[in-house]
């Protein structure tokens, strides 16, 4: 691709080299139209007199001259549009190559285009007990992919490096093919993310925080595989439809589904919200307002949420002692609220994970709620699109020695975690609470961000979170956590 990207392979060299005479020929024609009608002008201006019969004749024939001159250019035009037009259909060339939201290289007729994107997230970590987790440094995400785009198709493929399931193993995140023909509805199908609330559907490149809050852990895997209906059918209402294995990927259960001809059941998933401020016409204001419901089947042996963490990615509070030893209905279910306008903005999300088993029926509960400020003035509504918030463009980016600065955005969020259903008494398989856990706590998180460029940004938050009751033999009824994040992306 890149011996494309810097040569015309293809390229035709006649074609190239008349479109080369028709160019100079072109700007030799337009030089002498000028000089004549300077000559023009000069003739009729001259002492404010009468033009003389001879200097007449010279005008009208000059005049006859420039129109001569200007068919020729004409004609010299629509021959080097046609040439240039031929060109580029047949050879796909020249190919442009920019830098924004990642690399991307594009044929210049509109056939295909080539992007490639990737990022790092390098982390820090330290606690408060020191028992409460390992002070460590840590690559979150460090992730390289490719899309493709071929006028009414896309195609996404994308790996993970950063390690997954606790090893130093590459596991693939993206890997589907889209149509996109229609704004209103567009079909994907193969591996993505399916739209389980706002924080969810956000890239993790431009959450608030460091770490989504609570309410992920009840949104299951991150990834899936199946198909899915989405798009824009009005300007600032958005909807998403998925139909998925609902077991998630890169682990074992998840490709064993080729196998499990007993349990072949699947996830459906509806999400629907709208920007009330576009529709009303609210300059640099979001009213973001929606929810999400999703129903599916749990197999024997799965588990509801397995290893809950602290959200600065310590102590693990929650899990369960063994898997529902039946098959169990699953539902989940989210509101989403968002309000900003100029550099402030309040977010909220509550999202219930209910299992119906034989005998028992269990929920799983977790809200939060924040506020943001781009001290730096930037404004919220500059990063919303597609029913979700983006990438913040800074008024001045970083640069040493100059008058920028980047971006700054400071923050605060309260969630809540409620598993208050599962208890170290309930009788195996029904979802068992594991012993010196806690089905209940609390968590303040304060963040900034330091935005350098679009694609640059440091991270720094406090997370203090509370248990219901004292986790681990050490019986900690507490955690801090400071952690750090360096983030490049493209």
């Amino acid at each position: 691709m890149l011996n494309v990207s810097i040569m015309p392979v293809w390229a035709d060299t006649e074609t190239d080299a008349r479109i080369t005479q028709l160019q100079h020929m072109l700007e030799a024609q337009q030089q002498q139209m000028q000089r004549m009608a300077n000559e023009l002008k000069a003739l009729k201006e001259a002492a404010g007199k009468p033009v003389a019969p001879a200097n007449t004749a010279i005008a009208a024939d000059d005049k006859q001259l420039l129109h001569e001159q200007q068919v020729k250019i004409e004609t010299m035009s629509g021959e080097l549009k046609a040439l240039q037009t031929t060109r580029n259909a047949s050879a796909g060339q020249p190919v442009y190559a920019n830098f924004k939201n990642g690399l991307s290289l594009e044929d210049a007729s509109g056939t295909w285009k080539l992007g490639i994107n990737g990022r790092v997230q390098a982390d820090y970590r330290s606690f408060s007990p020191d028992v409460a987790a390992a002070d460590t440094f840590n690559i979150r995400r460090a992730r390289l992919g490719v899309n493709v785009g071929l006028k009414d198709f896309a195609a996404r493929l994308e790996g993970e490096y950063g390690g997954t399931s606790g090893n130093g193993s590459v596991g693939l995140t993206y890997a589907h093919m889209d149509y996109i023909h229609f704004n209103g509805f567009k079909l994907r199908a193969g591996q993505f993310k399916p739209s389980y609330g706002l924080e969810r559907s956000m890239n993790a490149n431009f959450t608030d925080f460091q770490e989504r809050g609570s309410t992920d852990y009840l949104l299951g895997a991150t990834f899936d595989r199946g198909i899915m209906a989405y798009g824009e059918p009005i300007a600032g209402l958005f909807y998403s439809a998925s139909w998925t294995n609902g077991k998630g990927v890169n682990t074992a259960s998840a490709n064993g589904d080729e196998t499990d001809a007993k349990y072949d059941n699947k996830d459906a998933l509806i999400r629907v919200v709208g920007n009330i401020a576009q529709f009303a016409g609210w300059k640099d204001s979001v009213v973001h307002i929606g929810g999400f419901y999703a129903k599916g089947e749990q197999e024997p042996g799965s588990s509801p949420t397995l290893n809950v963490q602290t959200e600065g990615r310590g102590a693990i509070v929650f899990s369960t002692e063994e898997g529902f030893a039946k098959a169990v209905d699953r539902s989940r279910q989210g509101y989403e609220l968002a309000l900003a306008h100029g550099p402030v903005k309040l977010q909220a999300e509550h999202i219930t994970e209910h299992f119906d088993g034989n005998g028992f029926n269990r929920d799983l509960t977790a809200w939060y709620a924040s506020i943001n400020w781009l001290v730096t003035g930037e404004t919220f509504a500059s990063t919303y699109k597609d029913g979700m918030f983006g990438r913040l463009r800074p008024k001045q980016e970083f640069a040493w020695g100059g008058d920028g600065w980047g971006a700054l955005q400071l923050g605060a969020r309260y969630s809540k975690f409620d598993g208050s259903d599962f208890l170290t008494t309930n009788a195996i398989g029904t979802g068992r609470l594991k012993a010196f856990e806690s089905n209940e706590f609390d968590t303040w998180t304060l963040g900034a961000n330091w935005i350098l460029t679009p694609y640059v940004r440091l991270i720094a938050n406090y997370v203090h979170t509370s248990f219901d009751t004292p986790i681990t033999v050490k019986a900690i009824h507490h955690e801090d956590a400071i952690t750090m994040r360096a983030q490049v992306d493209f």
